[in-house]
């Protein structure tokens, strides 16, 4: 089958900086090793007219515009708020990640709706062979500000943790000697969260209200490495005692504490899901049940 994927990360310099650009490149060559052709259009491209068998609308920050041949589906990976039932209703098949979203647009929808999770690149993203006598270091966040608070780093700072940050816009929040630099590359990412001591996390707050857990924990914890993180059902239903989580100032405090005296048992635990999110939250799985999906409802 022809694929178009409508990528949002933007058609300019920043398109490699963009998650959602690294999300559908990963998605496209798993598309691609199970025979299929694609091309994407990144959203400044989504206007061309091109023909295919399935149009597929990677749905994060942008709705879709523009003419879309084939069987039309959308794929929503965050910003559930944003998503119209009217914006749905246009495509032939919905889905959406988180399965409490599911269930409530398959209430509401004719279109087929189906649960389908973020996940990580398991060929990027997974333990490196740590270097004779290293030993995993620093607490580290790598994301922007997104012009909003984000807690678990500012209470980080104040807690007089060792933390690094790479990101833009972190000037504004905290001091310059906790900041690496604006950007890391998406390759260098597998290293950095195989030598880290832990990372933390936090959701839009729509994605937390339904459900959505976002690719930094599966990236994380393919890495063996332990994430702290804001806490939502849904995180704790799919990793357990895998991740530490937090609902305010004094939950993260004793997160902290436990990291700082009980460290090994909290590495172990990480590193015992490693299997499971490699295997079962793949690229590679995810891709497979896209098709095979969109085949039984072309030959339906």
């Amino acid at each position: 089958m022809k694929w178009i994927i409508k990528n949002p990360a933007p058609f300019d310099g920043r398109m490699k900086k963009w998650g959602d650009y690294h999300f559908g490149r990963s998605l496209s060559k798993w598309l691609q090793r199970s025979g299929h052709t694609v091309d994407t259009h990144y959203y400044g491209q989504w206007g061309c007219q091109a023909e295919a068998d399935v149009t597929l609308v990677l749905r994060g920050r942008h709705r879709r515009h523009g003419r879309t041949s084939g069987l039309r589906v959308m794929w929503i990976i965050s910003h559930p708020d944003d998503v119209t039932l009217e914006e749905c209703a246009g495509f032939d098949l919905v889905f959406t990640a988180s399965a409490q979203h599911a269930e409530w647009l398959d209430s509401r929808l004719d279109a087929p709706v189906y649960p389908l999770l973020q996940c990580v690149d398991s060929e990027n993203f997974k333990p490196a062979q740590p270097k004779t006598g290293s030993a995993r270091s620093n607490f580290v966040f790598v994301g922007n500000t997104r012009d909003t608070r984000r807690e678990s780093v500012l209470w980080a700072v104040e807690a007089g943790l060792p933390i690094k940050v790479w990101g833009r816009g972190w000037e504004s929040w905290i001091e310059k000697r906790f900041i690496v630099a604006d950007y890391l590359p998406n390759q260098n990412l597998a290293a950095l969260y195989s030598r880290a001591k832990v990372t933390f996390n936090d959701h839009w707050p729509d994605m937390s209200k339904w459900g959505f857990v976002n690719n930094r924990i599966f990236d994380a914890l393919a890495c063996g490495l332990p994430v702290l993180s804001d806490h939502h059902k849904a995180i704790e239903d799919l990793f357990g005692e895998a991740v530490l989580y937090f609902n305010d100032q004094r939950e993260f405090s004793g997160c902290i504490d436990k990291l700082l005296l009980q460290y090994p048992l909290c590495l172990e635990k990480a590193q015992a899901a490693i299997e499971g999110v490699r295997k079962k939250h793949s690229f590679e799985s995810r891709a497979k049940d896209l098709v095979r999906i969109v085949r039984e409802r072309a030959d339906s």
